[in-house]
């Protein structure tokens, strides 16, 4: 019998954030409002320097909008905020050090990926040397000869992400990089992003894929119906979810002998169909769950139960953010 340990964020711990950094992205009161209709509803908002920031919530939640806003398409009906240190209402302050690629990427069809770098470099009066650096920069080194429309998905985020980096930008703004990426596409492009952050970038990464979110960021902006629900580390929000060991028995009718095992240690539990679920407080160390796993274990075999599973289930990003907004963001995954 081995105990499974289901933690979905099973990749490099994120650095610690460095409290006496200035933000990246800071706001007060940020509002948009089109007629009678609010879209951004008094954003306080505050993303730490270096860190990868999710800035996640329902389509239609307010993100677009929202990002909008900080780099200066769209006008805020009121609020204010700082982006690099530099006040949202003066733009041309900041936007030479912030890289984005929004709604995609758009190229010439006709144009080889360097070509269309090159157009781009010229026009934002960038050095040209930037291209052939980006290109290697994101894997297109290879291919960035090739025409446009020859690229994969994939390859065409990878060029928009290179186009945003011409500037050598301190903060990069992606809205939804992950948009139609098969699975290997989305592993690339998670490396990609974390490699940023390792350089010392800040990196915004808006997204409603919760699930790849919580495997790059270390930050978290949690927002629905254009208003704040959670801001901070995503280890802070989960560790305010409960974990919990599931186990199940080799007949169904033991369940109840196990959720009785369990009751007798003043430990609540669950059976149904074979299966028993004891549920842990909020932030449990992980070597008090596991020591609590072994007990039920010794248990089960002292009462004549055979278990075919016992299993340590870690609440993921999805589940705190349906405890915080409830079942109605189905679009959220």
């Amino acid at each position: 019998m081995t105990l499974v340990d289901t933690d979905p964020r099973a990749t490099a711990p994120a650095p610690a954030l460095d409290r006496d950094v200035p933000a990246a992205v800071r706001t007060t009161g940020l509002t948009k409002s089109y007629g009678g209709r609010t879209v951004v509803d008094a954003l306080d908002v505050e993303v730490p320097a270096g860190v990868v920031s999710g800035f996640v919530g329902p389509n239609g939640a307010g993100k677009t909008t929202t990002i909008r806003m900080l780099l200066g398409l769209v006008r805020p009906t009121s609020g204010t905020g700082t982006v690099l240190g530099e006040p949202l209402s003066h733009p041309g302050r900041y936007l030479g050090g912030v890289g984005a690629m929004i709604e995609g990427p758009a190229f010439t069809p006709a144009l080889s990926g360097r070509d269309n770098l090159l157009v781009l470099a010229r026009a934002g009066g960038l050095p040209t040397a930037r291209v052939a650096k980006v290109l290697d920069r994101v894997g297109l080194g290879a291919r960035g000869d090739d025409a446009f429309r020859s690229y994969s998905l994939g390859m065409k985020q990878r060029l928009g992400i290179a186009a945003a980096l011409l500037p050598e930008p301190r903060l990069l703004v992606l809205d939804e990089p992950t948009n139609g990426l098969d699975p290997a596409g989305i592993a690339q492009m998670r490396e990609l992003l974390a490699s940023f952050r390792d350089e010392g970038m800040t990196v915004l990464v808006s997204s409603h894929l919760l699930a790849e979110v919580e495997q790059v960021a270390d930050h978290l902006v949690m927002i629905r119906q254009g208003r704040l629900v959670f801001q901070g580390t995503v280890a802070d929000l989960v560790a305010t979810q409960h974990p919990r060991i599931v186990l199940r028995t080799e007949r169904p009718e033991d369940a109840d002998v196990l959720a009785d095992v369990a009751a007798a240690l003043d430990w609540a539990a669950s059976a149904a169909a074979g299966e028993v679920t004891v549920p842990l407080a909020a932030g449990t160390p992980d070597a008090e769950a596991f020591a609590r796993a072994a007990e039920l274990n010794r248990r089960a075999h002292g009462a004549g139960v055979v278990l075919t599973r016992l299993e340590l289930e870690r609440p993921t990003l999805e589940d705190a953010f349906f405890s915080l907004t409830g079942p109605g963001s189905g679009d959220v995954r």
